[in-house]
């Protein structure tokens, strides 16, 4: 308990890479759930239950959370006090008033009421974790990232078996671009916890980058491991795409296409999952072009542009495609298209200029 003082004095955190952990955002007693009534309704009828019941906090806690759906974060974080001030004994209390704080842009009060919480149950990991998150994504806190790593070591120290934790962990030496360390704490992250998807998916991005094979294995971990793992297979598509890639530049032609092929295959399933992510769509068409298979990249390219209008990038490709095709009125549209996005596009430029030179 000897460095609190200092965590107090020197509170304030931004969190990249963390996600909210279950236990951060557990809720014990009260079940809100949705339905179709509006949210005024809602809280209407919670208040009337607060007229009859003043003094339960769960019923605060519970308008909390609806404020919080209707993105009232100010009547939300107001509730919590209410709660807080009837019952401070619940953690459940501290660390949902946290994440508000979180919401709202100031983790340094979310911090304050962490370290409180600590002094109340000082056993808790997940105050800890809480803490650390929200210490790691505020980066105007000199020495944050330090500081986020105090409360996680004080994590460990009361329960050494919490995945979380070391995910934690992951991220932060991840930011101080200490890749061994990370990777060893993403690792020990999917030993206490064999569903951890997305410490499954940092260790295979860590790897990737590192150009080492087994990248893909954790990747299909994820896979395996999530009902929608669009970061995995994405992440998986991208690394198919780019041993095609560096095949077909080695004039290893059969081995390029079967990768290009898997790689499509992989990006087809993450459109499965999430049509609209747009670079999917880019990675199919890519992968199509480079194996001389223009209709179908001009197909996946203009899908593209269609998700997102305003990506200038799916109008040059599909215009070098309709190039190719021979199709010059089109190709001089999308190129123009593309310019008229980003009038800064050398090669749009490049190509349009060649087109209108040699119609």
């Amino acid at each position: 308990m000897k460095n609190w003082i200092l965590f107090l004095l020197l509170s304030g955190v931004v969190i990249v890479g963390f996600d909210s952990c279950s236990q951060c955002n557990r809720t014990k007693d009260v079940q809100v759930v949705a339905n179709d009534t509006s949210s005024s309704a809602k809280i209407l009828a919670v208040n009337e239950e607060i007229k009859k019941d003043s003094l339960n906090p769960l019923l605060y806690y519970k308008r909390a959370h609806i404020y919080e759906h209707s993105d009232d974060l100010k009547h939300a974080q107001d509730d919590m006090f209410k709660a807080l001030s009837l019952d401070s004994n619940r953690a459940e209390f501290f660390l949902y008033a946290a994440e508000l704080f979180k919401k709202s842009g100031e983790p340094r009060r979310g911090i304050a009421l962490m370290d409180k919480a600590i002094v109340i149950d000082s056993m808790n990991t997940a105050l800890y974790v809480k803490a650390a998150e929200l210490a790691y994504i505020d980066t105007t806190i000199k020495g944050n990232y330090i500081i986020a790593l105090s409360y996680l070591n004080a994590a460990i120290l009361k329960n050494p078996q919490n995945a979380d934790t070391y995910f934690y962990k992951g991220n932060v030496f991840k930011e101080l671009k200490d890749t061994a360390r990370a990777i060893t704490s993403f690792q020990t992250a999917t030993e206490l916890n064999p569903k951890f998807y997305n410490a499954y998916v940092q260790l295979g991005l860590l790897l990737a980058q590192k150009k080492d094979k087994n990248a893909e294995k954790y990747f299909d971990n994820a896979i395996k491991v999530s009902d929608k793992p669009e970061d995995a297979l994405y992440a998986k598509a991208n690394i198919l795409k780019e041993t095609a890639t560096a095949l077909f530049e080695a004039n290893k032609d059969a081995e390029a296409r079967e990768k290009y092929n898997a790689a499509i295959e992989t990006y087809k399933k993450v459109i499965d999952v999430n049509y609209k992510n747009v670079e999917s769509y880019m990675g199919i068409g890519f992968s199509y072009y480079q194996m001389d298979s223009v209709m179908q990249a001009y197909k996946y390219y203009g899908l593209a542009s269609k998700i997102e209008p305003t990506y200038a990038g799916a109008y040059f490709s599909q215009g070098l495609c309709a190039e190719d095709l021979g199709r010059k009125n089109e190709a001089a549209q999308l190129y123009q298209g593309c310019l008229n996005i980003d009038p800064k596009f050398t090669r749009a430029q490049e190509h349009l200029k060649k087109l209108q030179a040699n119609p």
